[in-house]
């Protein structure tokens, strides 16, 4: 027991000293960099140049996001309260999620490509359809971007609705419209909140669409960037402006924690039964067509372009482009690079998210050091990619760290924490809490209780994790592009450099190939979750564990 304990309070102890050291330490050194002065005397960050930027990040981010978050809205009533062909839907939802698989710099290009001047779109309807440098190629990138995330949020808690209540509400004498804010809106009143929070907060901290689109449009992000890898840097200056970019966290946080006291619960949710309606199903139809048909019409570039000989002068198929890709020592190491640090991440990430998650759900007594872990779950999302980057380059700048592909791992993993642990914690707090003092009683240590029936139990979870940090990794652009290196180049922080050189080709080649990855990531981790999930159905059954184990588990020992 003593050695279960010191064990349990060693693996607390480290994760705290880890968040320590690359999550709070780097802040702090933010803030002195921040202030003051060296002579003493202070900066003035809200310059002209720094209110247009934070004006504009705000602006673009509120508008995309409440676009995004209607549609969102709009999609997933189509996929819950609609006769539709669930074969139709599931296609959708598919293409849906396709833009999860790139990063934002990405879409940036491959909107240039498909409605600029010289663009796709533009050469089939013989004219520029709008300016996609400024306003629209933002918006439309920001709606790209936010939009999935938000539909599957909005649609997850849709399904939970007990939409017979929907049925009562009429009977009751309420219109139309009052039956559907009371048993469809109203319920749904936090989650709309928390997707629209998280497209916004996902919005505002993106550079990757603001620096391929924006024009001479300023940004936070850019302004950022400019500060820290421009021609002059400044670094107190560059430090004043990620402090400022954390606002946007601080409130999300104040709201979300108020948010949750509006959380509505039902005993059991039931289903009513959808009437005919072929008026609302076909405009649903036509609504998922249309995104669906723009999303692909938007990315179709991404495999056209490298297979033309110089678009849009020489229209010819070719694979030069292909061979020239493959003959770059250069951009094969970054491909190499790129799932390296991606396979490191999530499993370096898994075994922490993992860990922390048995320490917080698992105990039926949680300890400070653990509750502290808990509340820094909830912080690491809300910390933009950019400030973190920022912290790592002024920390480890000159270590041993700095330059290494090591440091790309411990701040994505950091990054992208919160989403990780929460799904670990979910899925350990369903089952039974009696489990570890059963197996204590047959003799079994906490370490082989864990690896014996814990993890067996919730191997599709882990996989989720594994799967989320990997993808995540892929395209991240944003805490990386502070800290590559030419030796630890990776595919997002290349596709920046590329467009400097204007090497369209290349750019392209790389997002393409990161999409085959993932793509093939994506294959791999659904049939490895499917043959874990005939071996173990039920990640809360106990129903595969020893049969001693269920034996005195059903005798109440």
């Amino acid at each position: 027991m003593r050695a279960a304990f010191s064990l349990k309070r060693v693996i607390s102890w480290s994760v705290l000293i880890f968040f320590f050291l690359f999550l709070a330490y780097p802040i702090i050194q933010i803030v002195l960099t921040a202030f003051p002065r060296s002579d003493g005397s202070s900066l003035d960050i809200f310059t002209p140049e720094w209110q247009r930027s934070f004006a504009n990040s705000l602006k673009y981010s509120l508008a995309a996001t409440s676009c995004s978050t209607i549609l969102g809205f709009f999609l997933a009533y189509g996929n819950n309260f609609t006769r539709i062909n669930r074969r139709f839907l599931k296609v959708n939802e598919s293409v849906l999620h396709f833009p999860m698989l790139l990063p934002t710099i990405t879409y940036g290009f491959v909107l240039i490509y498909a409605f600029g001047k010289q663009g796709l779109w533009s050469k089939v309807f013989q004219q520029e359809l709008f300016h996609i440098y400024g306003s629209i190629g933002i918006l439309l990138g920001f709606i790209i971007y936010t939009l999935p995330p938000i539909f599957i949020l909005i649609n997850n808690s849709m399904k939970y609705l007990d939409t017979q209540l929907f049925i009562v509400s009429r009977l009751m004498g309420d219109s139309w419209y009052r039956s559907l804010y009371k048993t469809i809106l109203n319920p749904l009143t936090r989650v709309l909140a928390v997707a629209f929070l998280q497209g916004f907060f996902m919005s505002f901290t993106d550079f990757g669409i603001p620096s391929a689109v924006g024009g001479q449009t300023p940004f936070i992000t850019t302004l950022l960037y400019e500060g820290f890898m421009g021609t002059i840097p400044d670094f107190q200056f560059g430090s004043l402006v990620a402090l400022t970019m954390l606002l946007p966290s601080i409130i999300s946080i104040l709201v979300l924690n108020y948010l949750q006291k509006k959380v509505v619960r039902y005993e059991r949710p039931r289903q009513a039964v959808i009437k005919k309606n072929p008026v609302r199903d076909w405009c649903f139809r036509l609504l998922f067509i249309s995104i669906s048909l723009f999303i692909l019409g938007v990315f179709a570039v991404l495999i056209i372009i490298p297979m033309v000989s110089n678009w849009p002068y020489e229209l010819t198929p070719t694979f030069n482009n292909f061979a020239r890709f493959i003959q770059d020592d250069s951009l094969i190491l970054t491909l190499k690079n790129s799932l390296l640090m991606a396979l490191l991440t999530a499993g370096v990430g898994t075994i922490i998210a993992y860990s922390a998650a048995i320490l917080t759900s698992r105990e039926r007594k949680l300890y400070k050091v653990n509750q502290v872990i808990d509340s820094i779950a909830t912080i690491t999302n809300s910390i933009p990619g950019m400030v973190l980057g920022v912290a790592y380059l002024l920390l480890f700048s000159g270590s041993q760290l700095h330059n290494t592909l090591l440091i790309l791992v411990i701040v994505t993993v950091v990054h992208y924490f919160s989403t990780p642990y929460q799904m670990a914690k979910e899925a350990l707090q369903k089952m039974n809490l009696n489990w570890e003092n059963t197996a204590k009683l047959m003799g079994d240590s906490w370490l082989k209780t864990v690896w014996r029936i814990l993890i067996p139990n919730s191997k599709v979870t882990i996989i989720d994790i594994f799967a989320y940090y990997f993808f995540n990794s892929m395209v991240t652009i944003s805490a990386v592009i502070f800290l590559t290196s030419a030796n630890t180049m990776v595919i997002t922080a290349k596709l920046k450099e590329l467009q400097h050189f204007g090497r369209f080709n290349d750019i392209f080649m790389l997002s393409l190939f990161l999409l085959v990855i993932n793509l093939v990531m994506q294959g791999i981790t659904q049939i490895i979750k499917r043959i874990a999930s005939s071996t173990f159905p039920s990640q809360t059954a106990g129903k595969k564990l020893p049969t001693k184990l269920t034996a005195i588990q059903r005798n109440k020992v």
